[in-house]
């Protein structure tokens, strides 16, 4: 379906040392909220009626394609349905509950700092964004009269798709966001950036997905490449984790995590039962509802597959977790056939109080690597936890789990008589440690090997 911009004009707004150029109706004026920290109505929504369930049936499986390929002439079609679809949602008015706005505050209020019940931190994380997507692709669909019409992803850990897809970047068609910063040192995305291997080979979904409890622990999915993709937008709207959704790169980047998680599962792994756990979106007829998160454990049954999933490296069914002993900072690892590998090290809730507030990447190390070290050239650096920050968030409080490829653990153990001490310092975007090592606090250790 064409899109008409014959009642919108282009108006560029100006913020700080920020120049950003919105589509906005002529009476409406919608788009100047978009450069605003906190802007209420991204972040409010109407006091909605009873919700009503909503049980995903689709009637066929259509597949969703990589922004790399939508940009291929043979998908031509797809990427006008992509953009013709964007562009429906941001041209309604921003008090209707499809409109982009209030498509921002669905995830703004979830996250808000007065919000302890934060979608990131507990299994929420992976369904709500799921269901966000679903319910995104659905009002898409029936806007535009696009049964066919699906979103994209953004495979970035294709080592093809370590920028932004070309099919963001043009300025005058609705993918493209002006408060989006594509330059610095995170650029092009690095192996280590977007290095899936470690949470594919998670074996459960405790750490993987979180828990049902707040921070108990939190994702591992969270962290790493998920957190790393994000932060690469920084200082633009995607470095913020409550106003991320504004630019449209968010729902391929987030449709990658999605693909993740079904290429989990399609490793082997087992998702849990949620029981009862629910999430609420207004649905294409703007009908306030909720969905089971078992509901949205299948997504043939939300009508779509992917063109393509994430393969191990290493056979996963051959893989165990190995409790480690642990005091403070200092864990003894296990024995392991030294010709195995590679060797995952998870922890599970990294303790970051005594870390800088403003600080997105942890090196974790073995050795305390003095002020001003590249992380990754330093002896004992076994790669980094990370974090995205939200506006009005005070993140000490926060702990993060994550899972590390550490194919030298053998190795540094055997110089440490069995026994290892773990340490962490916060990075600059370019690796570097900024401040001294801190003993590394978390919750649990352990090895993923076999």
């Amino acid at each position: 379906m064409p899109v008409s911009r014959r009642n919108f004009i282009r108006q560029v707004v100006t913020v700080g040392p920020i120049t950003m150029a919105f589509w906005m109706e002529k009476d409406l004026l919608w788009a100047k909220e978009c450069g605003m920290p906190l802007a209420s109505a991204e972040c409010t929504l109407p006091t909605p009626k009873p919700p009503v369930r909503f049980i995903p049936n689709e009637p066929k499986v259509v597949t969703r394609y990589s922004a790399l390929e939508l940009a291929a002439p043979s998908r031509a079609t797809q990427l006008k349905q992509l953009r013709d679809g964007v562009c429906l949602l941001r041209d309604l008015p921003p008090t209707d509950v499809l409109s982009w706005t209030k498509l921002i505050a669905q995830h703004c209020i979830h996250c808000a700092p007065s919000n302890a019940d934060n979608i990131h931190f507990n299994w929420q994380f992976l369904p709500w964004h799921r269901g966000l997507l679903y319910f995104v692709e659905r009002a898409m669909r029936k806007l535009g009269k696009m049964d066919d019409m699906r979103l994209s992803y953004w495979d970035w850990e294709n080592k093809s798709s370590r920028t932004l897809p070309t099919i963001y970047a043009p300025k005058d068609q609705p993918l493209y966001w002006a408060n989006r910063f594509l330059t610095g040192p995170r650029w092009p995305l690095s192996d280590a950036a977007v290095n899936v291997q470690p949470l594919l080979a998670l074996p459960d979904f405790r750490i993987f997905g979180g828990t049902a409890t707040q921070g108990s622990p939190t994702p591992a999915s969270f962290s790493g490449p998920h957190a790393n993709v994000h932060n690469a937008f920084s200082p633009g709207d995607m470095a913020d984790l409550q106003y991320s959704p504004r630019d449209p790169v968010f729902y391929a980047h987030h449709g990658n995590i999605d693909r993740l998680w079904s290429s989990w599962v399609a490793a082997g792994h087992k998702n849990p039962d949620f029981g009862t756990a629910k999430v609420y979106f207004y649905d294409e007829n703007r009908v306030w509802s909720y969905v089971l998160f078992n509901d949205l454990r299948d997504e043939a049954k939300l009508g779509y597959k992917y063109s393509s999933l994430m393969t191990p490296k290493v056979k996963l069914s051959n893989f165990r977790s190995l409790a480690v002993a642990k005091t403070g900072n200092q864990f003894t690892v296990p024995a392991m056939k030294e010709s195995v590998g590679p060797k995952f090290l998870v922890l599970q809730n990294v303790h970051l109080e005594k870390q800088p507030a403003n600080a997105v990447d942890f090196g974790v190390f073995t050795t305390q690597p003095p002020v001003g070290t590249a992380s990754a050239q330093a002896k004992g650096f076994l790669g980094t936890v990370n974090r995205v920050l939200s506006s009005g968030h005070d993140h000490h409080a926060d702990p993060l789990s994550a899972v590390l490829e550490v194919d030298n653990l053998l190795d540094q153990a055997k110089e440490g008589k069995g026994a290892l001490k773990l340490y962490v310092a916060p990075l600059d975007p370019t690796g570097k440690t900024t401040a001294a090592t801190t003993p590394l606090s978390a919750d649990a250790f352990s090895i993923v090997a076999e």
